[in-house]
């Protein structure tokens, strides 16, 4: 799975879960610089991330394993 900036997500990390959007995504839609309203392994409400599979990945700066999932909302 490829995101584009503006794309709804829940982010998975640590056990925790919290709403999310792509801020911003490269063209390949798997390198992603992600907000959410948490902490998450010291990011504080965004993280640099690159996607593995479309669904799971890592922060670029110190690998915080996260899992995304698209979502719709209103």
């Amino acid at each position: 799975m490829k995101y584009a900036k503006g794309d709804n997500i829940e982010v998975t990390c640590e056990g925790r879960t919290a709403d999310g959007v792509v801020i911003m995504a490269s063209e390949n839609g798997l390198s992603l610089m992600i907000g959410f309203d948490a902490m998450f392994g010291g990011h504080l409400g965004m993280m640099p991330v690159t996607m593995r599979d479309g669904v799971s990945g890592y922060s670029i700066i110190d690998g915080t394993e996260i899992v995304l999932k698209k979502v719709a909302r209103q």
